[in-house]
């Protein structure tokens, strides 16, 4: 009776054995994959220019004043990342823009609008085609600032077989 009970015990660690035996991968089961990064430029600045990088302006037909639509991008400490300053007549108001990292310095370019009082503010990308971003306008005597295009860049993962 005992090497029944023995035979069983045995028969029972062996099962559970192979039961929790696990398969470890190695190197040559996984497959390689290449991470394409735009990470070639830092994410922040090392000096700032205070002078504008980008701007437009148009004088306001006013009898009375010397007035003046305006846009101009000022850099910040992030790369990235731009202050707009935009004036009509009397007002002023700022706002962020944000450009995407394609693997190289952000170029802006502020251009002439189609409409009177109007420009469109827009980068370059890494094939050198202006790419059109934000319009800032003047509708109804209020300056208003649109969206004309969204832009994303992404990292992904590409298998190399």
């Amino acid at each position: 009776m005992y090497f029944g009970n023995m035979k069983r015990y045995a028969l029972i660690l062996l099962l559970f054995a192979a039961a929790c035996q696990t398969h470890t991968e190695t190197s040559a089961d996984k497959p390689k994959t290449i991470i394409i990064s735009n990470d070639t430029i830092p994410e922040t600045r090392s000096s700032v220019n205070r002078a504008p990088v980008a701007s437009y302006s148009e004088a306001v037909k006013d009898e009375l004043n010397d007035w003046k639509f305006a846009v101009a991008a000022y850099e910040t400490p992030l790369t990235f990342r731009f202050i707009l300053r935009m004036q009509y007549k009397e007002l002023r108001i700022s706002d962020s823009l944000k450009i995407p990292n394609f693997g190289m310095q952000p170029k802006l370019e502020i251009r002439k609008g189609s409409e009177p009082l109007s420009c469109i503010i827009g980068f370059f990308d890494t094939k050198g085609r202006f790419k059109e971003y934000k319009k800032a306008a003047i509708k109804n005597e209020q300056l208003k600032l649109t969206t004309l295009n969204n832009y994303y860049v992404g990292s992904y993962r590409t298998p190399v077989h």
